[in-house]
């Protein structure tokens, strides 16, 4: 089913002659014959649909059909991410690496040589654990693949979010609009560090959204508190502003959109996020401040939601070219239902009422204050 939306949504957003392109790479997972490793444990869970259950196991082999080799790899991954191998046998008997893959990125696809029988492994550790497997054929790769890469140079725009579905709840339309539309250089950072099945529904929602370069998942463990001095407490305050810092320093951005001071509805890790940036603005261009860790650097703008001073308000439901039509407030609304984890805590994307996610306030400038009032890089070059 996951597939299935995502394939529908995609296809929406790509011009017809991709949608529909001929050649397309088939998905032959079923048809694929498995051979589990001894003591190995959840065996039938990796075409389930669900991120929450996973194969456990030191190896997992795998037969393609009659005339249908294998092309493609794409796995989702539980728990801690860790590199992994492909093996076939060689010419002795013995099973050999021929693929690897360090990213430790919480989905990965490799394209494979047409292979007819091989082993999937673990490079570290003694097990590896999927969640979701598909294996395809020869052709163009379906719109569903994730094909991730790693952000390289300078960010045009930072989002910070606190958990996997805020940067989609609290800020809406932002990142289809400026990743697809618009075609800025986003970097989607999260301060806290996500379970493995939200990581996994976070990357769906980001591709939805065009977003192609790998987001930077964060470190602090997750809890939930109404109060900006309980969950510096609990992470410290000084490492929060020195990993925040260390983003700034590390993907350069010009523009940085954040939490509302106020955390929305009050949540202690949402104002974490919007006072550790504003403290780490200043902290990121001081040669002083961590000398030796990253180039300094000097933010240009910074947007808070909900801010009232200096506000912009975005139309988020105008049709846009790069999704065919559909406006960032769909994309951010389909996205949003990747997180199937979250979709029982009664919050929902809106661009009205308390949380309006359209709504944000210019709290620091080095270009000056919005005049049009109708872009995030206004005054920036």
């Amino acid at each position: 089913m996951k597939k299935l939306f995502l394939a529908l949504v995609i296809a929406l957003l790509l011009p017809a002659s991709l949608a529909l392109a001929e050649g397309q790479a088939q998905d032959i997972t079923k048809q694929c014959q498995f051979t589990y490793a001894r003591g190995s444990k959840n065996r039938n869970t990796m075409q389930d649909d669900s991120y929450l259950t996973y194969y456990t196991g030191k190896y997992l082999e795998i037969a393609a059909p009659e005339a249908q080799p294998v092309y493609g790899l794409y796995l989702s991954f539980s728990q801690r991410e860790a590199p992994y191998g492909v093996q076939v046998l060689n010419e002795k008997g013995d099973w050999v690496v021929i693929e690897e893959d360090h990213r430790r990125y919480a989905n990965s696809y490799l394209p494979l040589d047409g292979l007819t029988r091989f082993r999937i492994v673990p490079l570290s550790g003694d097990v590896i654990n999927i969640a979701e497997i598909s294996l395809l054929g020869e052709g163009a790769l379906p719109s569903w693949v994730q094909t991730w890469v790693p952000f390289e140079g300078k960010a045009d725009l930072m989002v910070l979010s606190a958990h996997g579905d805020d940067e989609l709840l609290f800020f809406g339309g932002v990142i289809p609009y400026y990743a697809g539309e618009m075609d800025r250089h986003v970097i989607v950072c999260y301060l806290t560090d996500q379970t493995s099945c939200r990581r996994n529904e976070l990357l769906d929602g980001l591709w939805l959204c065009g977003v192609r370069e790998y987001p930077s998942m964060g470190v602090f463990k997750d809890i939930k508190n109404n109060s900006l001095g309980d969950s510096y407490g609990f992470w410290g305050e000084k490492p929060v502003v020195q990993y925040v810092t260390g983003l700034l320093r590390t993907y350069q951005p010009d523009v940085v959109v954040t939490h509302d001071i106020r955390g929305e509805y009050g949540h202690g890790a949402h104002r974490v996020c919007a006072d550790a940036m504003i403290k780490a603005l200043a902290h990121a261009a001081d040669e002083k401040y961590l000398p030796g860790q990253g180039d300094t650097w000097q933010v240009k703008k910074l947007y808070l939601h909900l801010y009232k001073e200096n506000e912009i308000i975005f139309d988020w439901r105008k049709p846009l070219d790069f999704f065919q039509g559909r406006t960032a407030f769909d994309m951010a609304d389909a996205a949003f239902e990747c997180h199937k984890s979250q979709q029982s805590n009664g919050l929902i994307v809106q661009d009205w009422g308390s949380y309006a996610n359209n709504r944000f306030g210019l709290y620091y400038s080095q270009v000056g204050t919005d005049v049009e009032k109708n872009d995030l890089f206004e005054h920036i070059d």
